[in-house]
């Protein structure tokens, strides 16, 4: 009997999960994410008294289990006296939820093993990646984060990115009954920064201190399995001129100041029949084919 076992399911099986922590694409193991390693899995079939039941026993050998769990790397941060910072400010909306901050550190001092799909080994820069809280301003609704470009410490940590998330919060009532997604911007500093698995769009060059205030529309998507989602729109991030992702240089200052509308909703419904398009509704009652997956922005600005 064949069997095959997805990756996921090895990696969330508990001894696994809590021994280990590695990279992938700066980010801890469990990600989505093509990840090898040197250890094989071994299953058998083992027949129970009665013919008609079964159990599959999967044995990881030893080496799969202690495989990256022997790592070492001092992850502590000590930036020199005079190193650079990066002040992340946003203004929270009521019925908004601000997430902590991501923040991704790279090492080209403490590197780290990598394995290719021929399950050769090389090195790249280490990864030190956690999430940060944000700090109120008063009794204002901005919050801030302060982040060290220079991370210093023993492995003379380096910024390559930060994640800034925001969502609707649970209880604002457009979210009732719907799966809330966060809206994402990022930050690269670097090379080796974050995946491209977040929605933001490709990046873009940004130099100096950045002040962004963009218009989002609450946007509910309906799906063939009667759910819906509903996220923050703010454009379609495939085009450069709504991308959400910058990469910076001589940036201390990044001011976020979302613009939202919460009584524009914007909806996408699946076709009726198959082939077909999808189908937007706009605040105003309109409808039509929606531009690739996304709403149309431009007419939404003109409805605000």
């Amino acid at each position: 009997m064949r069997i095959r076992i997805r990756l996921s399911e090895i990696v969330n099986f508990w001894p696994f999960r809590t021994c280990c922590r590695l990279p992938c694409n700066g980010r801890r193991l469990g990600k989505p994410d093509k990840m090898h390693f040197p250890a094989l899995l071994q299953v058998r079939r083992k027949t129970l008294n009665s013919p008609d039941k079964a159990i599959l026993i999967v044995t990881l050998p030893v080496l799969a289990l202690l495989y990256g769990c022997g790592d070492t790397t001092d992850r502590t941060l000590s930036p020199p006296p005079d190193a650079k910072w990066v002040d992340v400010s946003f203004r929270v909306p009521d019925g908004v939820t601000l997430l902590p901050v991501e923040v991704l550190y790279r090492s080209e001092k403490c590197k780290t093993v990598r394995y290719n799909s021929s399950n050769e080994s090389h090195e790249i820069p280490g990864y030190n990646d956690f999430e940060q809280k944000y700090q109120q301003q008063g009794g204002s609704d901005i919050w801030q984060s302060r982040v060290a470009i220079e991370g210093g410490g023993a492995c003379q940590w380096s910024l390559r990115s930060l994640r800034v998330s925001f969502r609707l919060s649970a209880d604002n009532p457009l979210a009732k009954g719907k799966k809330v997604i966060a809206t994402n911007y990022i930050f690269d500093f670097g090379r080796y920064g974050l995946s491209d698995g977040y929605g933001t769009g490709r990046a873009k060059e940004g130099s100096g201190d950045l002040d962004l205030k963009v218009d989002f529309f609450p946007m509910v998507s309906n799906h063939l399995d009667k759910t819906a989602s509903i996220k923050l729109f703010g454009g379609d991030s495939s085009y450069e001129k709504w991308s959400r992702r910058y990469r910076l240089q001589g940036t201390q200052n990044i001011a976020i100041q979302p613009i939202i509308h919460f009584d524009k909703v914007v909806t996408i419904t699946p076709p009726a029949t198959k082939p077909g398009s999808l189908i937007v509704t706009y605040p105003d009652g309109s409808s039509g084919k929606a531009l690739h997956i996304s709403p149309d922005y431009e007419k939404l600005l003109s409805m605000k």
